[in-house]
């Protein structure tokens, strides 16, 4: 991801700086940073095909279905505003040719191959735990389909992680040295099921998406990483990366020492990095709450202040900003930032009711722990 764009635009020798409008460009250049990303749904009827990728977005964006299948032939799914696609497949239906169905799903995946946009990136092919059977058709089909595209075997359905016949069922699986992703079946439980009064939580779907991210191209995996809402893990990795990338700017910016009121694009980058990590979180944060807030921080009444004024969140800073404190100024608020983000999505997994505009309120939290003894130390020892 590029966060080095817009950050130089300001008049020479103004010393002022819009917290929000360098919020919103960080916020506008993490979208322009995705690519969109493309699922092929696969397997028989009825096994949950639909109920396992809406379940990974947190959105409804494949139709589900109750019995036979509602899918009649290959059709994509756009959800607006979510740069994620769906390609629905008819559920595959025992007596048919399994070359006749590989070749119907190979015809699309290659018609799309050239088309960055529309190019399948992986396919979830699924079978139901109940059932307990995988049809030699079905192995045929997964090994065309491998061929052209990535393939993760996905068993869902199950009860929990140690259903024996649900171990026993993907030992099977297995054992088949089918061309999948990491060689293996995973075992999912989609969305929370009851047994005989029990409830049983969701589970399997974390450990599915970040294989997946593994095998992604950057910008794919930026997507699938910012679009999930199943692995906050993968989140705050995803975050992270772009907090180093920025941190590495920063020491740029910085190489040769530069006067606290001439850091204006040294806080531009950082405030500009705060926008790409609220996207990555999957926040629609107002821009303004965030300037707002800030100001707050600063004790000032504008949210268009100083750079001076901003870096007196970090304590012992001085006069003069070298690489060192560049780069380690970024990485703290970064940090701190993606925190903030982490609180409130465990408070909302927690299942308490939180707009997204408490972010800030989180942010407001965290930004005092800048103001400790340790942090001026280190920052001080950088100088």
């Amino acid at each position: 991801m590029d966060g080095s764009t817009g950050l130089l635009r300001y008049t020479e020798g103004q010393d002022e700086f819009n917290l929000e409008k360098f919020f919103r460009d960080g916020f506008s250049q993490a979208l322009r940073g995705r690519s969109r990303l493309n699922v092929m749904l696969a397997g028989r009827v009825g096994v949950g095909k639909s109920t396992l990728v809406n379940a990974i977005f947190g959105a409804p964006i494949a139709p589900v279905g109750v019995g036979t299948s509602i899918t009649q032939s290959i059709r994509r799914y756009v959800q607006p505003n979510l740069p994620i696609s769906v390609y629905d497949t008819p559920g595959i239906e025992l007596g048919v040719e399994p070359e006749a169905i590989a070749a119907t799903y190979l015809t699309e995946i290659r018609r799309q191959m050239d088309d960055d946009d529309a190019r399948v990136h992986f396919c979830l092919y699924c079978v139901r735990t109940r059932d307990e059977r995988f049809e030699t058709v079905e192995s045929d089909i997964v090994r065309a389909l491998a061929k052209d595209v990535l393939v993760a075997l996905v068993l869902t359905q199950c009860p929990t992680y140690d259903d024996p016949r649900a171990n026993k069922f993907a030992r099977y699986l297995t054992s088949l040295e089918l061309p999948v992703l990491d060689g293996q079946c995973f075992m999912t439980l989609a969305e929370e099921d009851n047994v005989a009064g029990v409830p049983l939580p969701p589970f399997g779907l974390p450990d599915l998406v970040s294989a997946i991210y593994h095998q992604l191209p950057d910008a794919e995996r930026h997507t699938l990483a910012s679009c999930q809402r199943v692995s906050l893990e993968l989140k705050i990795a995803e975050a992270k990366h772009s907090v180093n990338f920025n941190m590495g700017t920063a020491a740029l910016i910085a190489a040769t020492p530069i006067p606290l009121v001439d850091s204006i694009p040294l806080s531009a980058l950082q405030i500009s990095m705060l926008g790409q990590i609220a996207t990555i979180m999957g926040f629609k944060v107002d821009p303004r709450a965030v300037a707002t807030a800030f100001a707050t921080v600063l004790g000032v009444a504008s949210v268009a202040r100083t750079a001076a004024s901003f870096f007196k969140i970090f304590p012992g800073t001085g006069t003069t900003i070298n690489a060192t404190i560049a780069s380690t100024t970024t990485k703290i608020l970064g940090e701190v930032f993606i925190n903030a983000c982490s609180n409130v999505l465990m408070r909302q997994m927690a299942g308490e009711c939180i707009l997204h505009d408490d972010v800030v309120g989180e942010l407001l939290k965290e930004l005092p722990l800048l103001l400790n003894g340790g942090l001026r130390r280190s920052l001080v020892g950088s100088r």
